[in-house]
C-alpha cells in the first residue's frame, strides 16, 4: 500500500474511557524538625519587622505590606501550599515565582546543592505582621501551622533593589519611562495608593494606560533614577523594568533577487474554509493591489500613519504564509486560504520615548475580542523586545495566553532575533509573547535541507516551567547561506532571514492540515500533530530546536508509512478521573516495536503566580502489558497494571535539573516523549492521564473540563502492513481520516 493512502486514523478518543486509579504517597521527613523550624523563622521574622517599620505610611496601602516566603524546594506541590500557614499569620497569598535556592538541610541523604523552590508572595496588616515573632514564637508541635512551619525555607521582606530591573543607567535626573507592575489582589485600592505615592516622588504614572491581567497591574511610570529608587519602596510593587519597545520591524534583507517581476498564481486559494489572520505592520500599496485576490488588508481603529519598513515587514509576513519560501519566480506555491492582514503598527513604533508597546497589545486584544471567532489561523511575528523573564509574566504574554485557553486556535508566535547575543545572562532567550503556553512558538532553522540547526540569529529556550520547552519547534527562516525568499516592494524578490519569517511559513504549514481534514481535527490536535510530526534535533538540545524541526510537506503530515499508523485522541479529560487510552496494535507483532506520543492541553493560567503560570497539568502513566502487576511490601496486588517510563522529565529538563524541577512536569501543558518494546513487553498498552487543577498556586476542585488532544505513534519496521493490519482490526472505531482536497509541494 502506498503510503499517499494511508491516511492519519481519528476517533481514537471512541476507544478511551474513565477509571479510578488509587492515589499513593505518604508523609515526607521533614527538613526541619518543628522546634528548628520555629526558632529559624522567628528570627526571620525579627528582620522583617525592622524592615516594615521603616517604610513609610503612604508605601502600605491600606496599612497591608507584602511578604515573601520561599519554600523549602521538597515542597512545592500544589498541596503542599502552606494555606494553614498563610491563616495563623494573617496572611493571604497575592503572587509567586519560582526561585532558586539553597537549602540549610534538605531532610533526605541525596540531594543537589541548589534547588528550585518556589517565593510565595503573601499581603497582611500591617500591625498583623509587626507581630509575627510573637505568633510563631507561640506555635506548638500540635498548632495547625506546624507542618507548614516546618516547609518554610525562608522569610523577608522583598528589598527594594531586587523589584528594580534593567533600569537604564542614563542621567540620574533624567526622567525614562518605566514598566511597573503591582500586585493587585486587594481588597485595598493599590493602584490609586500607589498613584499618590509616585506623585510624592514626583514620577509620573500613566493611569490611561493601566492594564490588569490575572491578578497584576501594568502601568506605564516616568520617573528619574533616584524615583525609582523610592517607587521600589512601595510593598505591593512586584518589579519595575525599563520600557520595553517593540523589536526591530525591518527584515534582514541579504540581497535582492535580479528578477525584476513575479508571476503570480491566477487560481483562487485552495480552500475557502478557513481564513487566517495576520497582525503585523501592513502592505506597500503595491501589494494592497497585487494580492487582494487572497488578502484583505484592515487598518486597527486608533492606528497611525503608515511606514515603509513595516510595510516591508509584514509583506515578508505575508508572503510567507502565502507562498513560503519563494524557489521560482515564476511557480510560486497556491496559498493554502485567504487572510485579513490588520495593520496594527504605525510610524510610533519608530520612536522609544513612549510607551507605545501598550497602544500595539491593545490593537491586537480589541481586534481578537471582535473578530476572534472569524479565524481558525493567526500570526504574530511581533512583540517586546526583551528576553523572557522566569520570575515574572509580561503583559503580551499574559493578555494573549488568558484569551487562547479555550484551544480554538492555531497560533503561531515569532521567537525573536536575538539569537546571537550573549547567553550568559540569558540576553539571547525567546522573547515574548514566545513564552505563551497556549501558542505554537516557531524559531528558525538555517536550511531547508536535510542537514539542519537553529539559525544563530533564532533566540533559543528555554521558557519558564511550566511552559520550559520552547520554542515549541524550528522550521526554514532562512540564514546567510541560504535566504528565505519574499515578495517585495518593487515587485521582485528580497532574500531575508528570521523567525518573522519562520513563524508564518509554520502557520502555512499547518494550514494544510486544516485544508484538507477540515474540521475532523480541531485546532487542539492540528498544534499536536505539527509537534509530533517534527524531526528532533540530530543531539542537539530542547532548547536549541525545541521538539524539532515542522514538517511542511502536507502529504507527510496526514499519512502514514506502512510499518506504521498513528492515531489521533481529541476530547475532555475527565473530573476526578483518570482517562485511559488505549494504544492500538495489531494482534501479533514481530521485531522491535516502538511508540511515540505528544499531549497537548489548552489551560487557563495565573499570571500572578510564575511558578504556577498554568491551571491544569497532566500526571501521564504508560502501561505497556495488561498481564502484569506490582507486588506491594505488604503481599498485595496493584490494581493496575504496573507502569513504566515514558514522558521522562529527565528527558526534558536533563538530569540535573530533573532534580529541581520534578513536580513542575506535572504542570507542562505539552509533553512528548517514547519507548521502544519487544512484542512481548506488549499486551493492551495504555496511558491513564490525570488532569490536575490548580488556581492561585493552590490546588482546587475542578469543574471544568480540560481539553485535550492527543497524538500515537506505533511503528514496527519489520511488520509491512502494520498500518493495514491496525485499519482493519479497529475498523469499528478507528476511522481513516482522508483529504477533502490534497496539496501537492512542488519539488
Amino acid at each position: 500500500m502506498a503510503r499517499k493512502d494511508n491516511f492519519l486514523l481519528g476517533n481514537g478518543e471512541r476507544l478511551t474511557g474513565s477509571i479510578d486509579v488509587p492515589k499513593g504517597g505518604g508523609d515526607k521527613n521533614p527538613p526541619y524538625p518543628f522546634i528548628e523550624a520555629r526558632n529559624r523563622i522567628s528570627s526571620r521574622a525579627l528582620a522583617v519587622i525592622e524592615r516594615v517599620t521603616e517604610l513609610p505610611a503612604d508605601a502600605c496601602p491600606g496599612d497591608e505590606v507584602v511578604l515573601s516566603l520561599t519554600m523549602h524546594p521538597r515542597y512545592i506541590s500544589k498541596s503542599d501550599f502552606p494555606n494553614t500557614l498563610l491563616r495563623s499569620l494573617g496572611l493571604r497569598a497575592v503572587g509567586s515565582r519560582a526561585k532558586r535556592v539553597t537549602p540549610e538541610k534538605w531532610g533526605i541523604e541525596k540531594h543537589p546543592t541548589e534547588a528550585i523552590g518556589e517565593e510565595i508572595f503573601a499581603a497582611g496588616p500591617k500591625d498583623r505582621v509587626l507581630q509575627l515573632r510573637r505568633i510563631v514564637g507561640a506555635f506548638s508541635s500540635t498548632s495547625a501551622a506546624a507542618d507548614d512551619l516546618s516547609h518554610i525555607e525562608d522569610l523577608a521582606y522583598p528589598p527594594a533593589d531586587a523589584k528594580l530591573k534593567n533600569i537604564s543607567k542614563t542621567k540620574r535626573d533624567e526622567a525614562r519611562w518605566l514598566e511597573v507592575v503591582l500586585h493587585n489582589r486587594s481588597d485595598v485600592d493599590v493602584f490609586s495608593a500607589f498613584t499618590k505615592f509616585a506623585e510624592r516622588l514626583r514620577a509620573g504614572v500613566n493611569t490611561q494606560r493601566r492594564r490588569d491581567v490575572g491578578g497584576l497591574t501594568f502601568v506605564p511610570v516616568s520617573a528619574t533614577v533616584g524615583a525609582a529608587n523610592q517607587l521600589a519602596n512601595f510593598s505591593f510593587l512586584r518589579v519595575a523594568r525599563s520600557m520595553p519597545t517593540l523589536r526591530p520591524l525591518n527584515p534582514t534583507v541579504l540581497r535582492l533577487s535580479a528578477s525584476a517581476t513575479v508571476n503570480l498564481p491566477t487560481t483562487d486559494s485552495v480552500t475557502d474554509s478557513c481564513r487566517a489572520l495576520i497582525l503585523d505592520g501592513g502592505l506597500p500599496s503595491s501589494a494592497r493591489t497585487s494580492l487582494r485576490r487572497w488578502v484583505n488588508l484592515i487598518d486597527a481603529p486608533s492606528v497611525g500613519p503608515r511606514h515603509s519598513d513595516l510595510e516591508a515587514h509584514g509583506l515578508a509576513v505575508t508572503s510567507a504564509f502565502l507562498f513560503g519560501p519563494i524557489s521560482d519566480p515564476n511557480d510560486l506555491q497556491r496559498p493554502i486560504c485567504g487572510a485579513d492582514h490588520v495593520r496594527v503598527l504605525d510610524s510610533s513604533v519608530l520612536s522609544s520615548a513612549d510607551p507605545y508597546y501598550f497602544d500595539v497589545l491593545d490593537r491586537i486584544l480589541a481586534y481578537f475580542d471582535s473578530h476572534g471567532h472569524d479565524y481558525a489561523l493567526i500570526n504574530i511575528s511581533i512583540g517586546p523586545n526583551l528576553p523572557t523573564d522566569d520570575d515574572d509574566v509580561t503583559l503580551w504574554t499574559a493578555a494573549l495566553d488568558s484569551r487562547l485557553a479555550s484551544g480554538e486556535w492555531v497560533v503561531t508566535v515569532a521567537a525573536g532575533n536575538d539569537g546571537d547575543l550573549d547567553p550568559t545572562d540569558g540576553l539571547n532567550r525567546i522573547q515574548p509573547p514566545a513564552d505563551a503556553v497556549n501558542v505554537l512558538t516557531v524559531g528558525a532553522a538555517d536550511s531547508s535541507s536535510a542537514i539542519w540547526s537553529r539559525a544563530s540569529y533564532s533566540c533559543p529556550g528555554p521558557g519558564r516551567s511550566p511552559g520550559f520547552v520552547k520554542p515549541d519547534g524550528l522550521i526554514f527562516g532562512g540564514s546567510q547561506q541560504e535566504p528565505f525568499p519574499v515578495l517585495s516592494s518593487n515587485g521582485g524578490i528580497s532574500n531575508i532571514q528570521g523567525t518573522s519569517v519562520a513563524s508564518p511559513f509554520a502557520l502555512r504549514s499547518s494550514s494544510t492540515i486544516k485544508a484538507q481534514l477540515g474540521d475532523s481535527l480541531n485546532a487542539l490536535a492540528i498544534r499536536s500533530l505539527m509537534i509530533h510530526r517534527a524531526t528532533p534535533g540530530n543531539g542537539l538540545p530542547l532548547s536549541e530546536t525545541g521538539w524539532g524541526r515542522f514538517e511542511d510537506d502536507p502529504q507527510k503530515l496526514i499519512t502514514c508509512e506502512d510499518h506504521e499508523v498513528l492515531v489521533i485522541y481529541q476530547g475532555e479529560l475527565p473530573i476526578g478521573e483518570h482517562l485511559r487510552a488505549p494504544i492500538p496494535l495489531p494482534k501479533t507483532v514481530r521485531g522491535k516495536v516502538h511508540i511515540e506520543a505528544t499531549l497537548v492541553i489548552s489551560t487557563d493560567v495565573d499570571p500572578s503566580h510564575a511558578s504556577a503560570y498554568t491551571r491544569s497539568g497532566l500526571e501521564v502513566f504508560f502501561r505497556p502489558h495488561a498481564d502484569k502487576y506490582t507486588t506491594n511490601p505488604d503481599g498485595t496486588i496493584s490494581f493496575h497494571p504496573k507502569t513504566s517510563t515514558f514522558f521522562s522529565p529527565s528527558n526534558m529538563y536533563g538530569a540535573s535539573e530533573y532534580l529541581m524541577r520534578e513536580n513542575g512536569h506535572k504542570w507542562e501543558p505539552c509533553i512528548r516523549g517514547g519507548v521502544t518494546k519487544i512484542p512481548k513487553s506488549l499486551k493492551a498498552p495504555c496511558f491513564d492521564i490525570y488532569n490536575h487543577r490548580r488556581a492561585d498556586g493552590v490546588a482546587t476542585a475542578s469543574t471544568t473540563k480540560t481539553k485535550y488532544a492527543l497524538v500515537v505513534t506505533v511503528s514496527a519496521k519489520r511488520v509491512r502492513d502494520l498500518y493495514g493490519q491496525v485499519v482493519r482490526a479497529y475498523s469499528h472505531v478507528l476511522i481513516p481520516l482522508r483529504p477533502r482536497v490534497r496539496i501537492e509541494v512542488p519539488r
